[in-house]
């Protein structure tokens, strides 16, 4: 990503023990600073709030919802990731565990459509998982609300007697362009606000 309907974790923040959506793994074609599709995203000034900094991201965008702690992934199984022709990413701290990640994805031919579904199909192949280290669980919260198409997942990861932490990812499509948003220390309300302020931008 998007009722409870269990799912994986983008989506992409958390730099915890590897259960979480990450941006790093699969290569993706690099764009330059000035493309367009890199313009439209947001920037720390676009994150409701005071104190946004922009912080670093990968040099290579994988896609956001490869997740390493599932023991059946395997992202041959999702076949859009390797029809992406742009991706970008941005990164912003607040500080306090507060973070967000933005990644676009620009898909050809009708790749985008199936990007959604690989999405989902992740979900259902990894909604709960233990990888020796953490328990990771992911559920799909809210599906359609914007665009055309989109879905809201919720992310618990339990390590050990640490406390329960909890993320929120957002995936939009828009046309040939999936926006994901992942918030760390955010709230629902607050991810799917950001998510809505990039479907704008597409």
């Amino acid at each position: 990503m998007a009722a409870r309907t269990l799912v994986i974790a983008l989506f992409v923040l958390v730099a915890t023990a590897g259960c979480e959506p990450r941006t790093t793994g699969t290569s993706a074609p690099d764009v330059s600073a000035g493309s367009t599709h890199a313009a439209n995203l947001l920037t720390r000034r676009d994150i409701p709030g005071a104190g946004w900094r922009s912080v670093g991201v990968p040099a290579e965008l994988g896609w956001s919802f490869a997740v390493r702690g599932c023991p059946v992934y395997a992202a041959a199984d999702y076949p859009a990731q390797d029809h992406r022709t742009e991706t970008r990413a941005a990164a912003f701290s607040q500080g306090h565990g507060r973070e967000v990640r933005l990644v676009l994805e620009r898909y050809a031919d009708s790749w985008a459509d199936q990007a959604m579904t690989d999405v989902r199909r992740v979900i259902v192949a990894c909604p709960r998982y233990d990888d020796g280290e953490v328990l990771a669980s992911h559920t799909i919260e809210a599906e359609r609300f914007a665009g055309d198409d989109s879905l809201l997942v919720r992310s618990d990861h339990v390590k050990g007697a640490e406390p329960a932490r909890e993320w929120w990812t957002a995936v939009v499509r828009q046309g040939a362009t999936v926006a994901t948003v992942t918030g760390t220390q955010l709230t629902e309300t607050e991810v799917r606000r950001i998510a809505l302020a990039q479907l704008d931008r597409l």
